[in-house]
């Protein structure tokens, strides 16, 4: 099996959001674009932010690096995406 490219991680990261929201939220979570607000439109809170953080990183098998994590990489589905595409280390 070949390397995952970047934009193969950032949409497993992007369908992982998707899955792991309804169980993090306890409710049911309708589709998800991209641009969908994690804060204003979800509801997500800090403490749920890190559960599906934590949710991510055992879902797709990667540590993510919270440390560089900021509000705007909280904003929407995708650029939560970006920020894990970009600060996932990947197990070995």
């Amino acid at each position: 099996m070949g390397q995952t490219t970047e934009v193969d991680l950032r949409q497993q990261i992007v369908d992982s959001i998707g899955e792991l929201l309804p169980r993090v939220l306890k409710r049911e979570v309708p589709e998800l674009p991209e641009s969908t607000r994690l804060f204003d439109e979800l509801g997500l809170s800090s403490a749920s932010t890190l559960e599906l953080l934590l949710e991510l990183e055992e879902a797709l098998d990667l540590q993510i690096d919270v440390e560089e994590i900021d509000q705007g990489d909280l904003e929407s589905v995708g650029t939560l995406a970006d920020f894990v595409a970009a600060h996932s280390l990947t197990q070995d």
